[in-house]
């Protein structure tokens, strides 16, 4: 008479397939990122993202190691000291980065090498792109928190900077891609 809620898989597939096409060029972005510039932080990225995706992908099947996680995690109380730590140390790492990290910073390297006439110029179009771009996150970024506090639909706010933000990241990894090194100078004769 009362059954158990069953899960239906088919309309799960069908519901969520333009998130599982999101999260499949997330992860193709940071394979793609990892093998052009590997550090630690990029590696450790791609393999957090990875199990994390293929545990929203099979989760029905995950379900009984989630449950002795659970179980573990409520016992021990081991599992969120070591998010804390293993957090702290990646934003240390992240933070520690020189800055070569700064977005474009290989293609202004390689302009300004290029035209030499016009360093400045290209340096102060460089940080007005980066300063426009910081500008926009964080303007979107308060409107995104808002409109959470505010019970409104925030999902629809965030898409926009969120394909920005992968534009700009895939713009700047194809630029390394076609400048290579961005030293600005040539080899030869």
């Amino acid at each position: 008479m009362l059954s158990k809620p069953t899960h239906n898989k088919d309309s799960y597939k069908g519901n969520n397939a333009r998130s599982d096409g999101l999260m499949l060029t997330a992860i193709s972005v940071t394979v793609l990122d990892v093998v052009i510039n590997p550090s630690l932080i990029g590696i450790t990225t791609l393999t957090i993202s990875t199990l994390g995706m293929g545990a929203i992908f099979f989760r029905w099947e995950l379900s009984g190691l989630f449950k002795v996680t659970t179980k573990f995690s409520e016992r021990y109380k081991i599992t969120s000291s070591a998010l804390t730590i293993l957090g702290a140390f990646l934003l240390l790492d992240a933070l520690s980065t020189p800055t070569k990290a700064q977005f474009f910073q290989n293609a202004e390297t390689w302009m300004t090498g290029q035209f030499t006439g016009a360093g400045e110029a290209i340096t102060l179009s460089f940080n007005v792109l980066r300063g426009l771009f910081i500008l926009y996150l964080g303007i979107s970024l308060v409107r995104v928190i808002q409109a959470g506090r505010q019970d409104e639909d925030w999902v629809n706010l965030a898409r926009t900077p969120m394909i920005i933000l992968i534009a700009v990241t895939m713009g700047d990894i194809l630029a390394n891609l076609i400048i290579g090194g961005g030293t600005g100078t040539t080899t030869g004769g």
